[in-house]
């Protein structure tokens, strides 16, 4: 074939395929444009008559002030998209706004509340609004049809009633709270709720977080980086069907209580006392000790330097809970201070997988491994990451390892080429309980 020939043949192609576009039904094509930002929906309506309004029947919107010159263009745009089919429901309402209209504070509330009030009535289905210093109207926490909120650097207000029936994902980051009920209200207000992420801001006016939820499958808490005067008081969760939980707070609170039932299956904890242990202080004791017992059902378990540290001070003053369900254990702990973590191990009878890292930490301890240490009979699988210092890895943890692990099938280490090759000689001299270990050196 010649190449005029072939030319032609991919130019009949090209039309096959814009006719198989344009022969979609409407509903069909706005359902792909539903996943767009309506910035590249409106770009479609040049590309025929056909297309040319079908933007307007789109049902959703998804738009971000910084891509308008103006900031009253950027409001007037949404009014006008608002007028448009009035009756026709709302799947999405996604606006970002990261500045003020001229500073009116009483202009932009209005707008929000118009909005608001608006998709709640269009039967709006996701609703996920970042706009700083604007108070949520009442309304929207009636909102029937709602199934996903996110809300990122608003104030909810003090609620009187909230009735979300068919919410099941909730994201609040950076909001602030009229008090503790508001936020109360909202999570109790949400009956099939299922996952729930919190990352808090300095002084949110939230001094007791409860999380009390007999729906809530994920809970992703992030305390703020910040400490504020009120910070962190107090988190309570009484969830009995969690199965997935991941705490991070910089600043510990005062008060940690949980009430779950045994259902969690993985956690991530991050999560530091904030000042040095005080063996003598009981209140603090009883609260690592529910703590403890309230994750001790996990099967997957995360654990952060800091945590480790707290349950090795811990675990001086009271003995540690069994992790009887404990499979798979991924820890880091500081440079020099990997003597904690058999304190841990030991209270995990059933722990196959291991995986340990270090990171950079001043604090140095002396060692803790005095006599002998009770055998992790059921180890199986272990991986040991490089140090981010890049400082030559600490075989000592590698020959506790070995030594005490009677069916372990593999122990990978994963090392930078500085340290490969004295790691690999120091392994050799290693007395190995399992004789069918295999050793790898990355």
């Amino acid at each position: 074939m010649d190449q005029d020939g072939k030319k032609r043949v991919r130019a009949k192609q090209s039309d096959d395929e814009v006719d198989w576009l344009r022969d979609l039904p409407e509903s069909l094509l706005c359902h792909v444009l539903l996943n767009l930002p309506t910035k590249d929906v409106v770009k479609t309506s040049v590309l025929s008559s056909k297309w040319r309004n079908l933007w307007r029947l789109v049902p959703g919107l998804d738009l971000d002030s910084r891509d308008f010159t103006e900031n009253n263009t950027f409001v007037s745009f949404i009014d006008r998209f608002m007028s448009f089919h009035s009756d026709l429901y709302l799947k999405k309402f996604k606006l970002r706004f990261f500045c003020n209209l001229n500073g009116d504070e009483v202009s932009e509330n209005a707008h929000i509340a118009r909005w608001i009030n608006d998709v709640v009535k269009r039967k709006v289905h996701n609703l996920d609004l970042t706009w700083g210093a604007v108070e949520i109207p009442p309304i929207l926490y009636l909102c029937n049809s709602l199934v996903s909120l996110k809300l990122c650097g608003v104030t909810l207000p003090n609620l009187e009633l909230t009735s979300l029936p068919c919410v099941k994902v909730i994201v609040l980051e950076w909001d602030k709270f009229a008090n503790d009920l508001a936020l109360e209200m909202l999570i109790s207000g949400c009956l099939v709720l299922e996952s729930l992420t919190l990352c808090r801001r300095p002084n949110d006016n939230v001094k007791v977080l409860r999380v009390s939820s007999q729906s809530l499958l994920r809970l992703n808490y992030n305390g703020s980086s910040y400490k504020g005067l009120h910070d962190d008081l107090v988190l309570e969760i009484n969830a009995p069907k969690l199965k997935i939980l991941k705490l991070l707070s910089h600043q510990l609170t005062t008060s940690f209580i949980r009430n779950t039932s045994s259902s969690i299956v993985e956690a991530d904890i991050n999560i530091g006392l904030g000042k040095k242990f005080d063996p003598k202080d009981l209140p603090k004791r009883n609260m690592i000790c529910n703590f403890l017992a309230g994750i001790s059902s996990v099967k997957n378990l995360f654990i952060a330097p800091c945590t480790l540290e707290v349950i090795y001070d811990y675990s001086r003053c009271e003995p540690l809970p069994l992790f009887c369900n404990l499979s798979y254990l991924s820890v880091d702990f500081y440079n020099n201070s990997w003597e904690i973590l058999p304190i841990f191990l030991e209270s995990c009878p059933n722990l196959k997988s291991l995986v340990v890292g270090s990171i950079t930490s001043p604090k140095r301890r002396t060692s803790v491994l005095s006599g002998p240490r009770r055998l992790l009979s059921s180890l199986e699988y272990v991986e040991i990451e490089s140090p981010l210092t890049g400082e030559v890895f600490e075989m000592k943890l590698v020959s506790y390892l070995l030594e005490n692990s009677p069916i372990l099938k593999k122990l990978t280490i994963n090392l930078d080429d500085s340290s490969r090759k004295k790691a690999e000689c120091e392994l050799l001299t290693i007395p190995r309980r399992s004789t069918s270990c295999q050793v790898v050196v990355l």
